[in-house]
């Protein structure tokens, strides 16, 4: 069946049976905010910066892919009683807009959290490089999180969509958000630090996810595959990559969280080199849940990652 055909049939189907408990759910609220976000990152800013105020739940199970997902009866019955709704944007969460206008909330407060972000694309270009247009899935690498310079952008989005959702608490959503900021700040230092120390700068990865992050901590990305974690690269496109790999002696191959690590592997044992993890945050595993990990913790454990395949000091 066609991805974009799923959500409207299941809104079609689902929406006469959920009508009675939505309404019941409507008419005794708990006094918080509910906000949906789309996906692991987003719950978690969303949670730091609405508190006791904000009732925050995600959209997206752990080991989903965002651009994967397909709406389902629980996402349906979690919008039509939610009033904040975070989205990454960027093209990531392509069956969005079906979803939202499906519910039918006109009260829902939707934030696409890429708004005034200069994108990168695909291709590499920064958005203001290339032809204006919308932001489709597929044509801009969505990755905007994996920066924490620009997740503190993201951050500041849903600040203002949640004053805009409840204006009684400005002033505790601010306060919650500038202490969150301020550890997004801290955590940038210490990238900024950590990288100005390596040796090398070339990061080779399995998919194109870190425009974002080489772009402003000032590494290099060498993507075995592009943007979309569909398809595998051709041997002849494998033998490029191992060529590039040895010249500009790279050593470490990254593959990211949910991605099969068989290229980085295939790859690492041609050069000689080790396979690390970039753990790409889309969602917690029940390991990580028990270590209680969250978007700094993970960030961090990247940034380990880095020091070792980098050859940090």
């Amino acid at each position: 069946m066609a991805r974009g055909l799923l959500p409207i049939l299941v809104l079609s189907l689902c929406s006469f049976m959920l009508a009675g408990c939505m309404q019941a759910e409507k008419a005794e609220p708990n006094g918080k905010l509910k906000v949906v976000a789309s996906f692991y990152p987003l719950y978690d800013f969303a949670r730091n910066v609405g508190g006791e105020r904000a009732e925050v739940t995600v959209l997206i199970p752990p080991g989903v892919e965002p651009h994967n997902f397909e709406p389902t009866p629980s996402a349906i019955k979690q919008l039509s009683v939610a009033d904040v709704f975070i989205l990454n944007g960027a093209g990531i969460e392509p069956w969005a807009d079906n979803l939202i206008n499906g519910v039918g909330n006109n009260e829902l407060v939707v934030v696409d959290t890429s708004k005034g972000i200069e994108l990168i694309r695909a291709d590499g270009q920064n958005e203001n490089e290339a032809h204006e247009g919308e932001r489709g899935h597929g044509e801009y690498d969505p990755h905007i999180w994996l920066a924490p310079a620009y997740a503190k952008k993201q951050v500041q989005a849903i600040k203002d969509a949640f004053i805009q959702a409840d204006p009684e608490g400005k002033d505790y959503y601010e306060r919650n958000a500038a202490a969150y900021e301020a550890k997004l700040d801290a955590l940038d230092a210490k990238i900024r630090t950590v990288i100005s120390s390596c040796r090398k700068k070339d990061i080779l990865i399995t998919h194109a996810t870190l425009g974002y992050f080489c772009g402003e901590y000032g590494c290099n990305q060498i993507p075995i595959e592009g943007v979309s974690e569909e398809g595998e690269p051709s041997p002849a496109e494998l033998v490029k990559i191992v060529e590039q790999a040895r010249a500009q002696n790279v050593t470490a191959v990254f593959f990211e969280s949910l991605i099969s690590p068989k290229s980085a592997q295939a790859i690492a044992s041609e050069i000689n080199g080790q396979v690390l993890m970039f753990n790409t945050i889309h969602g917690l595993t029940s390991g990580e849940q028990a270590r209680s990990e969250d978007y700094v913790s993970l960030m961090e454990e990247n940034l380990d990652s880095i020091r070792t395949g980098l050859e940090c000091g």
